[in-house]
């Protein structure tokens, strides 16, 4: 089994703790690479400790310790859609009637217990850490990273989640959201705009107008991650999406809520490329578009 390895070309001279610092590097996880057999930090292929002088064009790698599972996690075997992978995250396209974390249920399966399985076949010496949660009944593309210092550099990151939805009437052709969401007073899982709720925004662009069903497919963007943002802003606008039974939707088309995360896109944490992912609609959606053609 292969530890992850972060790889970074020193651009000016500086001293290596204030380097870690800067690519957030914890002290929490310094105390690990330290203390823990399999983690290292090493310039130019040789140890160092955090006091050393950094030149220009040196290579730090910083072997991050293994992750360990609980006894008590579940592992599921079970097909995933992996849309994109490499040695610090993968992203994969979630199907419908399937939860992103276990819940109290032991019925109901769970996304992450099935990358649970495949790191465990893979010989993946970590475990996955959710970045970007989907309700149970979106499909869509779901970021994960592969272990819990990828997760934080992440947490510090903006990241463009996109996503179309069916939603009853013809919306504006772009509108932006600012409207705080709390939780409704009689209910554990309803949602609703509200004074004292936490600020949230959305975006949303028309994509197109299905006349004869007066359907609306939107683009939105997500600026924050309340939970049930979109269904509950798109519900505040008298516009909601097709199927969304909990927030008063149409359920003569579809039995789940049509929406579908089709796009993420941000900046790699350890590369500095642009990552760009797509995913293509699921049938149920598609179908309502194309039968109304």
């Amino acid at each position: 089994m292969t530890n992850i390895v972060l790889k970074y070309t020193i651009k000016e001279e500086q001293i290596l703790r204030e380097f870690l610092l800067e690519n957030s590097i914890s002290r929490k996880t310094l105390t690990r690479i330290k203390f823990d057999s399999d983690g290292s930090i090493k310039v130019n292929g040789k140890e160092e400790n955090v006091r050393y002088l950094l030149k220009k064009n040196d290579i730090v790698e910083i072997t991050l310790p293994s992750e360990n599972f609980s006894e008590f996690v579940r592992f599921i075997d079970k097909d995933i859609n992996i849309i994109y992978e490499d040695a610090y995250f993968l992203i994969v396209n979630k199907e419908i009637n399937l939860p992103s974390i276990p819940s109290r249920n032991l019925e109901d399966e769970s996304l992450l217990e099935i990358v649970n399985y495949y790191f465990k076949k893979k010989n993946i010496n970590t475990i996955p850490h959710i970045v970007t949660r989907l309700d149970k009944n979106t499909s869509g593309l779901v970021l994960i990273a592969k272990h819990r210092h990828v997760h934080a550099l992440f947490s510090n990151m903006e990241i463009d989640k996109f996503y179309t939805a069916l939603v009853s009437g013809k919306v504006k052709d772009n509108e932006i959201i600012e409207a705080p969401i709390r939780r409704v007073t009689s209910s554990i899982i309803e949602r609703e705009v509200g004074e004292g709720g936490e600020f949230a925004k959305t975006e949303y662009w028309l994509d197109d107008y299905i006349v004869d069903k007066d359907i609306s497919v939107v683009k939105l963007k997500l600026y924050t991650g309340r939970t049930h943002q979109i269904r509950v802003h798109m519900k505040y606008k008298d516009y909601p999406l097709l199927g969304d039974e909990l927030y008063g939707g149409d359920v003569s088309n579809i039995s789940r809520q049509a929406l579908h995360c089709t796009n993420l896109k941000f900046i790699h944490p350890i590369t500095d490329e642009v990552v760009n992912v797509r995913a293509d609609l699921p049938e149920d959606i598609i179908s309502i578009i194309k039968h109304n053609e």
